[in-house]
């Protein structure tokens, strides 16, 4: 048995690796206490999570304000300020994707989980029309209205909507009550535009107090949900092994699968789950056209999860895990799967739903890049590893 401490971001974390192969009985095993593992899903969340959801609850308040003052101002500029800032704080929210564990997790299949991920952003659920009807009612003025309302009519989603539709037209069916009765029309052009602007200031007041919720969460001072993952097996009520605990962490990585692959860009490829040649209207940011930004953003969270943080400089991550493990050529290989993603991901010059259509050799080789990283990340990253492949990895749809 090899003991090392590595230090991830900071944080010294002590690692027992077995050098020799898991059928080999000789081989000490890794037990379902062991405290580096408890360790190690302590650090990932101290030195990567809770720093992101940090920088998003930092991004959510300069994105209120910048909203805030469109809404009183209705000129351009300020709403091109409030769309500069909704990037800034969807790039670092496309990054929290990947650290779907804990209080950011659902309920439904998360330990811990509170569902602060699918009330601050809810992507795949969105429905535009539902947005439109709430502003024809205008619901969203009541205090604090925005708390109390379904997941497809808040968060980042909704802002998207909010800020970027090109139009005073709504999302709705022409046979949806507000076209039917006439309600939407009857608001006028400027009506619409001054409630899109005070929905979106409601709806991103809402985004802060979410995120500092999501801070909170963590936080010493608040739910110290951190020493949940620091007790594993030792006195945690989420997670009773220290293995359990790195397994939840791992766990929500494989949402460079299922969402980033298959959802975002499969699908609107005509890969899989589309009818036709290619879906454009399927992509996820199809207002603010920032759909390949978001994978790409994906991509590389994932990639500095593995890495430690900067695949270039000296922070140890599961790749030094994988060579202490004698898998130094399963590490180097998924070093350069990510290369090859972000390569195959810039090499796409338009937007995603222009190049489905226009460039589908392209998005063709990025999926195969990506699906290529996938593989190996749900099959010998996972077994060398001595980690559980989640539910959810354990098909594949193209």
């Amino acid at each position: 048995m090899v003991h090392r401490t590595l230090v991830l971001r900071g944080v010294s974390v002590v690692l027992a690796f077995g050098m020799v192969s898991c059928g080999d009985e000789d081989t000490e095993p890794r037990t379902e206490a062991s405290p580096e593992r408890a360790a190690w899903a302590t650090a990932i969340a101290e030195q990567v999570a809770i720093p992101l959801y940090e920088q998003f609850a930092d991004d959510a308040q300069t994105l209120a304000a910048a909203v805030d003052a469109w809404a009183a101002s209705g000129s351009a500029a300020d709403l091109d300020a409030a769309r500069q800032a909704w990037i800034a704080a969807m790039d670092t929210w496309q990054h929290a994707e990947l650290t779907q564990f804990g209080p950011a997790g659902a309920m439904s299949n998360t330990a811990g989980g509170e569902d602060l991920r699918d009330l601050i952003y809810s992507w795949p659920v969105v429905n535009a029309c539902r947005v439109d009807q709430e502003l024809t009612r205008e619901s969203y003025a009541a205090q604090n209205a925005l708390a109390e309302f379904p997941l497809n009519a808040r968060g980042l989603d909704t802002l998207e909507y909010l800020l970027f539709v090109p139009t005073t037209d709504n999302a709705c069916l022409a046979g949806s009550g507000v076209n039917r009765d006439g309600s939407w029309e009857a608001l006028g052009d400027e009506t619409i535009a001054t409630r899109r602007a005070a929905y979106a200031s409601a709806a991103a007041a809402q985004v802060a107090t979410d995120a500092q919720a999501l801070v909170t969460w963590w936080s010493t001072d608040g739910e110290d949900f951190l020493s949940e993952l620091r007790t594993a097996g030792d006195g945690s009520s989420t997670y009773r092994s220290a293995s359990e605990a790195l397994n939840a962490v791992t766990d929500a990585f494989f949402y460079i699968e299922k969402e980033t692959k298959d959802m975002k860009l499969a699908v609107p490829a005509g890969l899989i789950n589309c009818d036709e040649a290619a879906c454009p209207e399927a992509v996820e940011s199809p207002w603010a056209g920032r759909s390949l930004a978001h994978i790409r953003a994906n991509t590389v969270a994932m990639q500095q999860l593995f890495h430690g943080g900067d695949p270039n400089g000296s922070d140890p991550g599961f790749d030094d895990w994988l060579t202490e493990l004698g898998a130094d050529a399963l590490a180097d290989r998924m070093a350069a799967d990510f290369v090859a993603v972000l390569e195959a991901l810039d090499a796409i010059d338009v937007p995603l739903e222009e190049a489905v259509l226009t460039q589908p050799e392209r998005v063709d080789a990025a999926h195969t890049a990506l699906r290529t990283l996938v593989t190996d990340l749900k099959t010998q990253f996972v077994t060398t590893l001595d980690l559980e492949l989640p539910a959810r990895a354990e098909g594949d749809n193209d």
